[in-house]
């Protein structure tokens, strides 16, 4: 009899902690709950939005790419059209298109390299209208709208990212040409080298500003920093996972203890009911798009300044003593021409035309080298003060370029490649569409992070950086905030399984809140 008294105050002790503990669990999950309710509401709503901006509301355009085609062979000499110009150094030259005539398009010395290019007739010399990268672009416009009747409402050079135009394009400076029609095309392009940036129309633009309202939160900058922005929604991710955590303990694990027995007076019983069932069923994409999304911001409070590294210094006019009309070429089989500077000998940077399939020991344009070794290395280096074709000049210059960038990023001793550069003229991989740039040299080093550099030839710029913290965050973000896994099903298919997932927790946060409120 005494030992059933003696248990009677511990059993009911026991009760009053169980039912304390069920409170303040209780207590705790609906109040990081309602702290995180707007957040995943914003995120989630603009997550739904992303499928229709970048797949089913996506403006069409009718090119993408300019169709490969030969230069023609300029009339006049390049360094006579410097002389007559007097020009005494230049960053890059190219051979454009100009209003259906050949023209030298010059990147003056004794400007920035971002500053607007000049444009001299490579049939007369003559300089041409001080509008006329303006008019390139247009001209370019036009090409990959093909629509030559469209008036251009406006026409304005970007040298910096805005609202719009946001860094995840990469290209800089670019041209925005406003066409006036009736869907408001917008087409971002770049004229050196000449390719489409970008293009938008008015829905689109408007989906990419509420996308970087609600997903991206760049308002937070307007009141801190980007560091302040990170950071905000750094703590606010952590909440929503604890708010799953708890979530998942009180409606799965431990449902038995904590359910609380219903009568015919309770007016909250199914929206506790289809909070749990709805919030069970999507707890793992919970996890996986807030903890990819952690993930994916973390790396934001280290900005991307892949930009600030380009190789492109003052070349003196005497270095040319070769020139470029005196190269060995086969014009027709020219696709482009640039200045490349490396280790202080400056060449004729030449881009052959894709080759076709090899019918046998055909030669190529311009080397000698049969097809196979063309379409291996299609740019060759001819040194500007001799003429003399540089071996293996493709990797020579990825090699110089990609060691130049470590040094400049204060990498201080130059770590050994593992292997020698290679060719990448598809976005695959590491290298996905995100980098924008093509072709890229890839060039790899032996460091414990496995660094890789992709450079640009074109442009002497830097397209990426990657390291292993890099690699394990795409791959989080591809596969557990994008559903790559199912790219096999095809894209309209992951979208629309990616939009189901956002949809049901955005559920689970509207009925949390209504049970909340009814609650009260």
């Amino acid at each position: 009899m005494q030992t059933t008294q003696q248990a009677a105050p511990a059993a009911r002790a026991a009760g009053s902690v169980k039912r304390a503990v069920q409170r303040h669990m209780y207590r705790w999950h609906r109040i990081i709950g309602l702290l995180t309710v707007v957040p995943v509401i914003l995120w989630t709503l603009s997550g739904l939005a992303h499928p229709l901006m970048s797949n089913w509301l996506r403006p069409k355009i009718a090119r993408e790419t300019l169709a490969p085609t030969p230069v023609v062979k300029p009339k006049v000499a390049l360094r006579q059209v410097l002389k007559q110009n007097q020009i005494t150094s230049l960053r890059r030259v190219r051979v454009v298109q100009w209003q259906g005539q050949p023209a030298y398009q010059v990147q003056l010395g004794t400007e920035a390299p971002t500053a607007v290019p000049r444009y001299f007739s490579a049939e007369t010399g003559q300089p041409l209208p001080v509008s006329a990268d303006r008019q390139y672009a247009e001209q370019l416009a036009r090409y990959f709208t093909q629509d030559s009747t469209a008036q251009v409402s406006s026409a304005v050079r970007i040298t910096g990212f805005d609202q719009e135009y946001k860094f995840v394009n990469r290209l800089l400076p670019v041209w925005r040409i406003a066409l006036d029609r009736p869907d408001g095309l917008v087409v971002y392009v770049e004229t050196a080298p000449a390719r489409l940036a970008t293009f938008n129309n008015a829905s689109r633009s408007a989906f990419i500003r509420v996308f970087d309202l609600f997903h991206n939160w760049s308002w937070l900058e307007l009141i801190g920093s980007n560091t302040f922005r990170v950071l905000t929604m750094l703590v606010l991710l952590g909440i929503i996972i604890a708010s799953a955590v708890s979530g998942l303990v009180i409606y799965g694990f431990m449902w038995k203890k904590f359910r609380q027995p219903r009568n015919a007076q309770d007016r909250v019983g199914w929206l506790r009911k289809y909070h749990r069932q709805v919030g069970l069923a999507v707890a793992l994409v919970t996890f996986t798009f807030a903890g990819s999304g952690a993930f994916h911001v973390y790396l934001k409070l280290h900005p991307d300044d892949r930009l600030r590294y380009q190789h492109a210094p003052a070349v003196p006019t005497p270095a040319l003593a070769v020139d470029l009309t005196e190269l060995p070429l086969a014009w027709e089989s020219v696709q482009q021409v640039t200045l490349a500077e490396l280790s202080g000998q400056v060449y004729y940077q030449i881009f052959l035309l894709p080759a076709e399939k090899p019918t046998g020991p055909v030669a190529g344009a311009s080397t000698g080298q049969p097809v196979e070794a063309v379409r291996a290395t299609p740019v060759t280096y001819y040194n500007a003060a001799t003429g003399q074709l540089l071996p293996d000049g493709a990797t020579q210059y990825a090699a110089f370029l990609a060691n130049s960038f470590l040094r400049q990023a204060g990498g201080g001793a130059t770590p050994a490649m593992s292997g020698k550069p290679t060719l990448v003229d598809h976005f695959e991989g590491e290298y996905g569409f995100i980098n924008k740039r093509l072709p890229v040299m890839k060039v790899a080093y032996n460091t414990p992070q496995q660094t890789t550099l992709y450079v640009e030839p074109a442009t002497g710029r830097l397209a990426a950086r990657v390291e292993n913290v890099a690699r394990y965050e795409g791959l989080s973000f591809a596969f557990l905030h994008k559903y790559h896994a199912a790219g096999e099903l095809g894209k309209n298919i992951r979208d629309i399984i990616t939009m189901l997932a956002a949809a049901g927790v955005l559920a689970v946060s509207v009925l949390g809140l209504w049970l909340f409120i009814k609650m009260k």
